[in-house]
């Protein structure tokens, strides 16, 4: 047992993998990140990822036309020239769907720069050059979110793409182009048990919401998972990582509260507003904006 582990990590077995070390420790394998590429692609038989090569804390540049920049939390590229991210999500904001449509451009450019800069593609003719100049990689963006969304339909997995409004009118659900593709995933809607766990994908979901419990983890019979897990105890852990985990832990404790404070702001603007627009009971007020009707009387009583 590692003796220098704080109190605020007494009674926990494992990092919480949605912070950002715990994250990294529990997918710091290239079987861990395929197992769950594989999964969360369903991929089967032949059609499953054969190599890939992946980093953490990836960072793009591009200049358009000053340096603009983004950080991928994981960048992956595969044998057959997939180009994939992975996001952990903890808080949501209001420009969530445009940061993703924004990462996805800027993984779009970069996997389009890389594919011409191949050996295959400098073999070819110029004319064939000039064939292909518009031609761009297969791209993936993977979100996991901790919080809502309601785009998802209450589905704890969501697929987004690039659809024909008429074809959906006469159901053909087809993406018209399938090599842009967004996987947008809600751990709070997976609510499966661990006895209903029963694909590889599921089986990564259910620890990156459960590992923060304080209790012990089944592996599910995968030595992949088994040892992702190990890298995940706690008592594993070195002092410097538990110390930068410590940090970690503050850091975001704060975002959280600060988070917390301007969802309460502005459900309190709302409630002002009801009170001035509206007839509604102050009991009607605090079914709407979730703050205690207690709360509700007395700012009715300041006003």
């Amino acid at each position: 047992m590692n003796e220098s582990i704080s109190e605020k990590l007494k009674g926990q077995i494992y990092i919480d993998p949605r912070l950002d070390t715990g994250f990294k420790n529990l997918f710091a394998s290239k079987a861990a990140i395929k197992d769950f590429l594989d999964g969360i692609l369903q991929l089967q038989g032949e059609d499953r990822i054969k190599d890939l090569n992946y980093s953490f804390d990836h960072t793009l540049r591009f200049m358009v036309p000053r340096e603009k920049k983004i950080s991928l939390d994981a960048f992956a590229t595969t044998e057959s020239k997939r180009f994939l991210n992975i996001e952990m999500q903890k808080a949501e904001h209001n420009f969530f769907i445009d940061r993703t449509v924004l990462y996805k451009s800027f993984l779009i450019i970069n996997g389009k720069q890389e594919m011409e800069n191949t050996d295959e593609f400098k073999a070819l003719s110029e004319e064939h050059k000039e064939y292909r100049r518009y031609e761009i990689p297969e791209s993936i963006s993977i979100w996991i979110c901790d919080f809502e969304l309601p785009q998802t339909k209450g589905n704890y997995i969501d697929e987004w793409a690039i659809y024909s409004r008429e074809s959906l009118k006469n159901g053909n659900s087809e993406t018209i182009f399938p090599k842009n593709k967004y996987i947008i995933v809600s751990l709070p809607r997976f609510n499966k048990t661990a006895d209903e766990v029963k694909t590889p994908v599921d089986t990564w979901l259910y620890i990156l919401k459960h590992a923060r419990d304080g209790k012990e983890l089944p592996h599910f019979g995968s030595d992949i998972v088994k040892d992702a897990l190990e890298r995940i105890r706690i008592d594993r852990l070195d002092n410097k990582t538990l110390t930068e985990l410590e940090k970690e832990m503050i850091a975001q404790e704060e975002i959280d509260c600060r988070l917390a404070g301007a969802k309460i702001e502005t459900r309190l603007e709302m409630v002002d507003a009801m009170f001035a627009k509206t007839n509604l009971t102050d009991e009607e007020i605090s079914v709407i904006s979730k703050i205690p009707l207690e709360e509700i009387q007395k700012r009715r009583a300041h006003r």
